[in-house]
């Protein structure tokens, strides 16, 4: 059975003792000679290596990726096949073998003592043979499967079973971990349908048409028709920040750092994720990019353990609205309306219970406050049946608490706005999608002509963006960047200054007169203007808030429109409410239908947009501060403002105040006083008194509470730096939220304040403060805040490369992360006068060697992490260091022999936590006193032995590999200890009886 092209599943006694076994295959012109990698004659089953593949095939037709599997039920396991090359296949004058298939069943039970798998046939082979040989001689090695996925291979044919009965071994889990490459994950099997396989099939091709396309707005001549393009084209991975987290190893530098990463990067070692983001951020857009690509197995490296998984999408939004109750197991593949059929009975169970499904929960802020408990209860049942289910749910930033699902290991993400460079690329890949989509045209000359315009807008839009600060200010999220492009090329260049200006020319561009320009009739029979347009999406939008949804029923719909209607004589005299409905859903460009005859805006926030003017111009100010503690009102209370006038925005705000002061709940007046503020920021005309009460009220949420939020403060941005308090009169700890917060502002106009906390702040305020260098200009940063600070007990991170040209200017570093491109050279010259005792490079795709190893005299510490090209470390050997830290990312195929060399090395990381092939160690080295190796494969710990000065050893298992100990058991001068990453990992530590009292295992509990 081939496992990979190189890779031999078979029996032992088909090897043999003697001679070097050889493979044969159908499509090979000659044999392949192989090695014996392992063999057990008990178990009758042997792996075999081959030295030259056994299929030549090209990449882009290699061979899928196998699923190997055990059976977990005591029950016969039916709609299982053995396809194997039986003596009785030999046809032709040569005797060629052709292959046969058999469906069986397995049965579990039998032969569990010998821990054998037993097959019966569903039907007879075939008769005894003259010479009364099993017409099944011959199958010895052949696999059993159940779908796709391997159990084992058959060993042998019992006598007297009528030739019904065979017997095999199953899949040796921990060999394959131990003596292969094969990075196949193990599922567990409990049942098995027929159809299985072709329902995932279509359930893949249907995810793939559903979620591979993503709506660009502006495209397709910016007209009301869905303008979708290819996720590949349009997808872009933003920064999240996480949560500060237990480090994951002795030296997990972002568990101490609050760097940005891509949010590819942090979801790729977090089973369980909440990510948080504000209306338009991209969190629905990521999940389908998930869905999307998980299933078709194209995600990139970084996110390969999801490739193979199922993704099940739950749109809470369209949860809501049926009011069909959340999802049982069984019914997850249907919630998200896919164009497919029912599943087989059991399906979606047995996917989960394989420990294959990708669950993604979208949209738990669009279920109401009062029923998000439920929806967690929901969440945590699921995931407690069913442990190995990888989850991602997405959330707006204040919808829940930040522990919402903590207990349940879920770690917390937040989407951040896009960067200046963000912007760009966003801007680029909106063009080159308008672009692909001018190909589709007949009229060739037209269509290079728009894309000739399309160019030169990109490059007129890009060269506004870098000069224009409040424009860039306003594209912070994918929506409203989106919209800016739209509008710009809508608009030939000419752009709207403020979010209300932004939104009304979205508005006007979409429920203007394009049909008339774009000479469209009247289809549906119905003509109206933007008034009546307007007047009748309010409608619908206050109902949306008012009761907490964001999505309703045609029935629902209908109605707000037959109220809207009494008010429009002109729209009413052309037909009925569902007529004028069918129109909207086809003409303006805001509303679309979903699945389930379901109706929702585009996006919330143009549902928040005109709600809030429908409240306005209703005089239901009180409505809206009725609902200022309700934080699905926020959005909508923020856009109120635009709509006011003067005297409206006065009694809005105030009435804001008024409400904070009233309740007892500092959370809630913390919340509250925010948003009166953010409203009066928002505010073009406002009485001065009401910015004095705002001051007040602001000035008495400082210093943060331990409890407050600070994303919430920090939403004021510089309005806050004026108030904040004097460092002197706080505690450490008031001190160290104060500069969180500072931090969160970032920003020239922060530095200062940050210089005034570097100064007369505690030490975790300047830790914290060395960690975000990222948020403020570098130069002037290292000028005023961390030259004035003792940085040799600090950790300082240099994310970009005008940090580095700064890192001379600075005193002594205690520990210096480098999370950038830049060549050796670039580290040469910026490091060589910098006085620095812990180095550590990391997200670098420009290093090729370590070259500037040997200049830094003062390096005691150096740590090399995710830098997939290098390719030379021979520098280390010169190296001062005496603590290395290495992942197998980094050192790749490099030679490690200058491992060996480094004159002062006493500790040593080693990480492999890639599936791809098996730990590689460096030579023995003399003086190495603790070495540890963190991996998610399975480790040959022969060597050991060989180091001489070896005093501790620890493993850091990130999956379950079994571990064989027993090699240690003589070396009684060493202290072994063997941790577990995950909560519910339990692998097989073999010899570890042998240990002693020399052995400590930790678990997430113990540590």
């Amino acid at each position: 059975m081939l496992l990979d092209a190189f890779t031999i599943l078979t029996c032992a006694h088909v090897i043999g003792k003697e001679g070097r076994p050889a493979v044969a295959h159908p499509r090979l012109a000659d044999r392949v000679p192989a090695d014996v990698r392992w063999s057990d004659d008990r178990l009758d089953l042997a792996l075999l290596i081959s030295e030259r593949p056994c299929l030549q095939r090209q990449p882009a037709a290699a061979l899928p990726e196998i699923r190997l599997g055990e059976v977990a039920t005591a029950g016969p396991l039916p709609h299982c096949e053995i396809v194997g090359f039986p003596r009785i296949q030999r046809y032709g004058d040569d005797g060629a073998l052709d292959l046969d298939q058999y469906p069986a069943t397995v049965l579990p039970t039998a032969g569990s003592v010998r821990g054998a798998l037993v097959c019966t046939l569903d039907q007879p082979a075939a008769a005894e043979r003259h010479d009364g040989t099993s017409p099944l001689r011959g199958l010895s090695g052949a696999p059993v499967f159940a779908g796709e996925v391997l159990l084992g291979i058959v060993t042998e044919v019992p006598r007297g079973r009528g030739h019904l009965r065979l017997e095999g071994a199953p899949v040796p889990e921990t060999a394959i971990r131990r003596f292969t490459r094969l990075s196949a994950r193990f599922e567990r099997v409990t049942d098995r349908h027929p159809q299985d396989h072709l329902f995932e099939e279509r359930y893949a091709r249907a995810l793939k048409a559903r979620y591979q396309k993503t709506r660009i707005f502006g495209i397709d001549e910016l007209s009301t028709g869905e303008a979708t393009w290819d996720l590949d084209t349009a997808y872009l991975s933003l920064e999240a920040d996480q949560q500060n987290r237990e480090a994951r190893g002795p030296f997990d530098a972002h568990a101490h750092s609050s760097q940005p990463r891509r949010i590819h990067d942090l979801l790729a070692d977090r089973p369980r994720a909440v990510l948080r983001g504000e209306a338009g951020a991209g969190k629905t857009t990521l999940v389908w990019w998930l869905a999307s690509h998980a299933v078709c197995g194209t995600l990139s490296p970084e996110l390969a353990e999801l490739n193979g998984l199922v993704p099940f999408v739950v749109p809470l939004r369209t949860v809501q609205a049926r009011g069909s109750g959340l999802p049982t197991p069984g019914r997850l593949p249907a919630v998200a309306g896919l164009l497919t059929d029912d599943a087989p009975p059991g399906w979606a169970v047995r996917v989960l219970e394989s420990g294959r499904a990708l669950l993604l929960v979208d949209g738990v802020d669009e279920v109401p406050a009062s029923e998000r408990d439920n929806t967690r209860t929901w969440l945590t049942e699921l995931l407690n049946l069913y442990p190995r289910t990888r989850c991602l749910a997405t959330v707006r930033p204040l919808a829940v608490e930040t522990d919402w699902l903590r207990s349940e290991r879920f770690e917390d993400l937040t989407l951040l706005p896009m960067r200046d460079e963000d912007i760009q690329k966003f801007v680029t890949a909106w063009h080159t999608a308008a672009r692909i989509e001018c190909d589709a045209y007949t009229d060739r000359e037209r269509a290079a002509s728009e894309q000739a315009h399309l160019e030169h807008l990109e490059g007129e839009l890009r060269a506004q963006f870098e000069r224009n600060t409040a424009l860039r200010t306003l594209a912070r999220t994918p929506l409203l960047c989106a919209v800016i492009c739209a509008l710009h090329r809508r608009r030939g260049g000419l752009l709207p200054d403020t979010r209300w200006d932004l939104y009304r020319a979205t508005l006007a561009m979409l429920l203007g007169s394009r049909d008339a320009q774009r000479n469209i009739g009247v289809p549906e029979g119905i003509t109206m203007g933007f008034d009546e347009h307007q007047e009748l999406l309010q409608a619908i939008a206050v109902w949306l808030v008012r009761g907490g949804q964001s999505q309703l029923s045609h029935e629902d719909a209908e109605r707000q429109i037959e109220g809207a209607m009494r008010r429009l004589p002109h729209v009413k005299a052309q037909g009925p409410a569902s007529a004028v409905l069918t129109y909207l859903l086809n003409r303006s460009g805001l509303l679309q239908e979903r699945v389930g005859d379901v109706v929702q805006f585009i996006h919330r926030t143009f549902q928040d947009y005109l709600a809030a003017r429908a409240l306005v111009e209703g005089g239901s100010l009180p409505e809206l501060l009725r609902n200022a503690h309700n934080e699905q009102w926020h959005d909508t209370i923020l856009l109120a403002v635009g709509h006011c006038r003067p005297n409206e925005v006065k009694t809005l705000i105030e009435g804001l105040i008024e409400a904070g002061d009233a309740t007892g709940d500092p959370t809630v007046r913390e919340s509250v006083h925010v948003l009166a503020a953010r409203c009066f920021l928002d505010a073009v005309v406002v009485d001065e008194t009401v910015g004095e009460r705002i001051a007040a009220r602001v000035r008495a949420l400082l210093p943060p509470r331990p409890e407050s939020d600070l994303e919430v403060l920090g939403s004021l941005a510089a309005y806050l730096l004026p108030l904040l308090p004097d460092p002197g009169t706080l505690t450490e700890e008031e001190s160290e939220r104060t500069v969180r917060l500072i931090s969160l502002i970032g920003g020239s106009e922060a530095v200062p304040a940050a210089a005034r906390y570097a100064r007369h702040g505690g030490r975790a305020a300047r830790a914290h403060l060395c960690a975000n260098w990222h948020r403020f200009p570098a130069e002037e940063y290292a000028r005023e805040v961390l030259s004035a600070m003792p940085l040799a007990a600090e950790a300082l991170f240099a994310s970009r490369p005008e940090h580095l040209r700064e890192l001379s200017t600075l005193p002594p570093i205690g520990f210096l992360g480098v999370l950038s491109d830049v060549t050796s050279e670039d580290l040469l010259r910026c490091l060589r006068d910098v006085r620095c005792g812990q180095l550590h490079l990391s997200g670098n795709d420009a290093l090729r060697d370590v070259s500037f190893l040997p200049e830094l005299t003062g390096l005691t510490s150096f740590s090399l992490t995710e830098c997939p090209r290098v390719s030379d470390l021979s520098a280390l050997a010169r190296s001062s260091a005496e603590y290395l830290i290495l992942d197998e990312g980094s050192f790749g195929q490099a030679d490690l022999t200058p491992v060996r060399e480094m004159p002062k090395l006493r500790a040593l990381l080693l990480m492999y936590e890639g599936r791809s092939q098996a730990p590689r160690l460096p030579p023995p080295h003399a003086r190495v006193l603790y070495l540890t190796i963190e991996t998610a494969r399975p480790l040959d710990l022969s060597a050991i032995g060989d180091w001489p000065s070896l005093q501790g050893l620890h493993i850091i298992l990130a999956s379950a590999p079994a571990l064989d100990l027993t090699p240690l058991a003589g070396l009684t001068d060493l202290e072994v200890t063997v941790s577990f990453k995950g909560d519910d990992l339990s692998p097989d530590l073999m010899g570890a009886e042998l240990l002693g009292d020399r052995l400590t295992v930790e678990t997430p509990e113990t540590v």
